[in-house]
């Protein structure tokens, strides 16, 4: 009899982690999601759970379920604008805390309190800025750069176990946040990159990050895979 599964989404109010939880659920999977703030729009289906693993009260022991996790998603972080020019050192180790840190501590939580099933699938949003340089992102950069160290090493550590871990690479998504904070001319510019005449969507993300969460991935970890219709790799001449 096969397994139930039982997705657990960090970041679960932030627009990937919603997209996420929603397909989860489409998909029949229990879904936990867990964020430091109340979601303004609540998932149906979908069990919310407020934590800060930074909190001097964080209990590991709050990501304790009847039934343990199949998978794990995270879709936590934020991000600043800065340059080697204007860089602020406690803005840094603020995302670094946030992008990084925070994975660490949480992933390690979930194996103290063997709140994972063996051979569980795992999920870490980076960004294709891990790989690539962008004008004014240093410590974005810097610190997606920094996950992909943090998904080798954990994909090795975690193999005794039957552990896969992967991340999903997204690039500039059709959200609102994108059409505000981006001018025409760039959205023109991201758009006509490929020859999709578009932006990825929410969608493209939850679905590979899905895949991968799934029992039909049975081999995959250690992998970077960008949700960016090709522009990352891409060139229209």
């Amino acid at each position: 009899m096969a397994r139930a599964e039982h997705l657990l989404v960090f970041g679960a109010s932030g627009a990937i982690g919603s997209a996420i939880c929603a397909l989860g659920v489409q998909k029949g999977w229990k879904v936990t999601g867990v964020s430091r703030t109340t979601p303004d729009e609540f998932v149906a289906g979908v069990e919310y759970l407020s934590l800060d693993p930074f909190a001097a009260e964080f209990d590991g022991s709050r990501l304790t379920r009847s039934a343990k996790f199949t998978s794990v998603c995270w879709a936590q972080g934020t991000n600043t604008n800065d340059s080697v020019r204007t860089v602020n050192e406690e803005t840094n180790l603020h995302l670094y805390r946030a992008n990084c840190l925070y994975i660490l501590v949480t992933l390690k939580a979930l194996l103290d309190q063997n709140a994972l099933e063996p051979g569980s699938r795992m999920c870490v949003i980076s960004s294709i800025w891990q790989e690539l340089a962008r004008q004014n992102k240093l410590s974005y950069c810097m610190t997606k750069a920094a996950l992909q160290g943090l998904v080798l090493s954990a994909s090795a550590d975690l193999a005794a176990d039957g552990h896969l871990i992967n991340a999903v690479l997204p690039g500039a998504l059709e959200t609102p946040m994108t059409r505000k904070n981006l001018t025409a001319e760039q959205i023109e510019r991201l758009t006509s990159a490929t020859q999709f005449g578009r932006l990825a969507t929410l969608d493209d993300v939850a679905s590979v990050v899905c895949y991968l969460c799934s029992p039909e991935n049975t081999g995959i970890t250690g992998q970077f895979v960008a949700a960016d219709l090709g522009f990352s790799r891409v060139r229209i001449v």
